[in-house]
C-alpha cells in the first residue's frame, strides 16, 4: 500500500497529517534504500527504506505486523524503514543508517513502532536459526502456546545496534494482541499503520 492520488480524499488526508511532498516505496521485504535528494525520487520504487536531508519531504512506510522505524540525526538527516524479519535479516536497517551517514548524519537515533511480539509470532525453527546466527540468541523466544517464536522487537533493536544507531524508543504494543492496531497475521486485515517522518 502506498499513497495513491487516484483515491478520492487521500491526498487531503495526507496533507492534513503533515504538509509536504510525500515520498514512499513499494515494500518488498528486502534491504533496498531510496535516497531522496530531489523531485521524482521516492515515488513507489521497490525498496524498504527512504532517507533524506530535504526539509518539507515526508517519508512514509506502512506496516501491519512488521516494525516501522523512524530514524533521525542531529544534522537533520531523516529516514523511515519497514523492518520485517526478512528485511532485518537482509540488513535494511544497517543500509538505511549507512545511507544517512553518506548524507551527513554523524549519529542516528531510532524510534521503533508497534509490531508483532513473540507471544503471537510462531516461527520456523530453521528461519529462527538464521536470524539468531546473524543477530544473537536474544531474538529466540516462544509463543504463548510454547512453540518457537521470533522476538521481532529484539531483532530490530539488535540490528540497529549493529548499525551503530541508538534506540530512543520502542513501542511496547503487539499488533496481533491490540485491537486498535492492524494485524495481517492475526486478523488478515488489509489496512496498514503508517509511519511518517519529516523535518520542517
Amino acid at each position: 500500500m502506498g499513497p495513491d492520488s487516484s483515491r478520492p480524499g487521500l491526498g487531503r488526508r495526507r496533507q492534513a497529517l503533515v504538509r509536504g511532498d510525500w515520498r514512499w516505496v513499494r515494500q518488498v521485504h528486502g534491504a533496498g534504500v531510496v535516497v531522496v535528494e530531489g523531485p521524482g525520487q521516492g515515488r513507489g520504487e521497490e525498496a524498504d527504506a527512504l532517507v533524506t536531508r530535504l526539509a518539507g519531504t515526508p517519508l512514509a512506510v506502512f506496516s501491519a505486523d512488521c516494525a516501522a522505524v523512524a530514524l533521525s540525526s542531529p544534522e537533520g538527516v531523516a529516514g523511515a524503514a519497514h523492518a520485517g524479519w526478512r528485511g532485518v535479516l537482509a540488513g535494511v536497517l544497517e543500509q538505511a543508517v549507512e545511507a544517512m551517514g553518506v548524507l551527513g548524519a554523524t549519529r542516528v537515533e531510532a524510534a521503533v513502532g508497534p509490531c508483532i511480539h513473540p507471544e503471537c509470532y510462531e516461527f520456523s525453527p530453521a528461519d529462527l536459526d538464521r536470524v539468531a546466527a546473524r543477530l544473537g540468541g536474544e531474538v529466540v523466544a516462544t509463543t504463548a502456546w510454547g512453540s518457537p517464536a521470533l522476538d521481532l522487537p529484539a531483532a530490530v533493536a539488535a540490528s540497529l545496534r549493529r548499525a551503530g544507531a541508538g534506540v530512543a524508543s520502542l513501542d511496547a504494543r503487539c499488533t496481533a494482541c491490540d485491537p486498535e492496531l492492524f494485524s495481517h497475521r492475526a486478523r488478515r486485515e488489509a489496512e496498514r499503520q503508517a509511519l511518517v517522518v519529516w523535518r520542517d
